[in-house]
């Protein structure tokens, strides 16, 4: 297992090194690429590794940092999978902090512990696997088929199995496992251990029928949370497309109400805008309240920076008191889409959550210990190393790292 990381790496090196490269050599290949014009004022970093020889073949400024972006997350997602391990399962579970009546009344909390589980959305797929699009959502791309829901609505079928039918209390999401609130590097995606619809809500713009009419938007998911003011106009065929929340207010009961601006083209293709949510949790709690209503449930989640005691709740954290849980695929099925999309977000908690569940801290900083102490047991030279998030905005390597 302590190559696995080793192999992540230099896999991509190793193939490209392999290709037929008899006419001339690597060297030269390098030379006639970095002699384009549009790379005449760039710094390049370069080296070839022969797996089979145990050693580089060729360096460009090998000792040299740069910024490795998104390769990064081989580094995020080897050290996960070796110290969580590739069948790791998160377990999101919901509990009761009182006795639930006979008449179906809970008389106390109902608290979504959140375990960092970043596929509570309609990734989810019947034979266990997660959906992903090549253009992510979170980038502006395309949204997977389904509901974004669809954990949480679960979720909220099984808290009704169990008999629950009105709450007298509040609907919790405890958020506590590792330290989160700051944004991801790349989108401004918040970080949290709860994560739903992977933190954004898309908003879909259409065309109107010709230039000048409006245009259509639909909110996914459908929430109280949000509501959407639109303004967005239908251009002329081939303008470009314009859209922008011009306008985002925060409610008195933590809701936002948004606008929409900007114009796309007449005949284009319907375009995805995201809406980062500035509060996970509270967005949480919201859309399990809201999905317990749709249950027939008396719920409502907790007043706006109302604090809860999670040491308190956390007692009633026991098998007795537990009323749902959703288990996740794999990490290594996670994995896939980390990688194939290159998921920022996902990516820059997994360090997080390596921390939390290896090293039993909350602390960011104790997964960043933890991937240390395991680069080092691959032999890998730390001083050729600097990481400061999981997905690559603040980390600089050189090419013999």
């Amino acid at each position: 297992m302590t190559t696995r990381l080793l192999r992540l790496c230099l896999g991509a090196a190793a193939l490209f090194a392999a290709l037929p490269l008899r006419a001339q050599s690597i060297a030269k290949r390098v030379e006639a690429i970095l002699a384009r014009r549009e790379l005449a004022h760039a710094m390049a970093g370069v080296e070839f590794y022969d797996l089979a020889a145990g050693k580089a073949v060729y360096r460009l400024n090998g000792d040299k940092f740069f910024v490795p972006a998104s390769t990064t997350k081989l580094l995020s997602v080897g050290t996960a999978l070796e110290l969580l391990g590739p069948e790791y399962r998160f377990h999101t579970r919901v509990y009761r902090t009182g006795p639930l009546a006979g008449d179906g009344t809970l008389e106390g909390d109902l608290v979504l512990v959140a375990s960092g589980d970043p596929n509570l959305s309609g990734r989810l797929r019947d034979d266990g696997t997660l959906a992903f699009r090549d253009e992510d959502h979170s980038y502006a791309g395309e949204a997977v088929d389904g509901d974004p829901l669809l954990v949480i609505r679960e979720l909220a079928g099984k808290i009704a199995a169990k008999g629950v039918k009105r709450i007298h209390g509040r609907v919790i999401v405890d958020a506590s496992l590792f330290r989160g609130g700051d944004p991801e590097g790349g989108t401004g995606v918040v970080i949290s251990p709860i994560v739903v619809n992977d933190n954004v809500i898309d908003v879909l713009v259409t065309p109107g029928a010709s230039a000048g009419a409006p245009a259509t938007v639909s909110v996914s998911p459908f929430t109280s949370y949000f509501r959407l003011t639109a303004t967005v106009t239908t251009g002329a065929a081939g303008s470009a497309v314009e859209g922008r929340f011009s306008s985002d207010v925060a409610s008195p009961d933590g809701s936002h109400d948004v606008t929409l601006s900007g114009s796309i083209p007449a005949g284009g293709k319907p375009r995805l805008v995201p809406w980062v949510v500035p509060d996970p949790v509270r967005f949480a709690e919201v859309v399990l309240a809201e999905a317990l209503q749709e249950r027939g449930i008396v719920a409502a989640a907790p007043a706006p920076n109302a604090s809860a005691d999670l040491k308190t709740l956390a007692a009633s954290y026991t098998d007795a008191n537990l009323v749902a849980e959703h288990v996740s695929p794999p990490l290594g099925e996670a994995a896939k889409v980390v990688l194939k999309v290159s998921q920022n977000l996902h990516a820059s908690m997994l360090p997080r959550v390596v921390g939390a569940v290896v090293g039993k801290k909350p602390d960011p900083q104790a997964g960043f210990d933890l991937e240390r102490e395991f680069l080092a047991k691959a032999g890998l030279d730390l001083g050729s190393a600097s990481q400061g998030d999981g997905a690559g905005a603040v980390a600089k390597f050189t090419p013999d790292f």
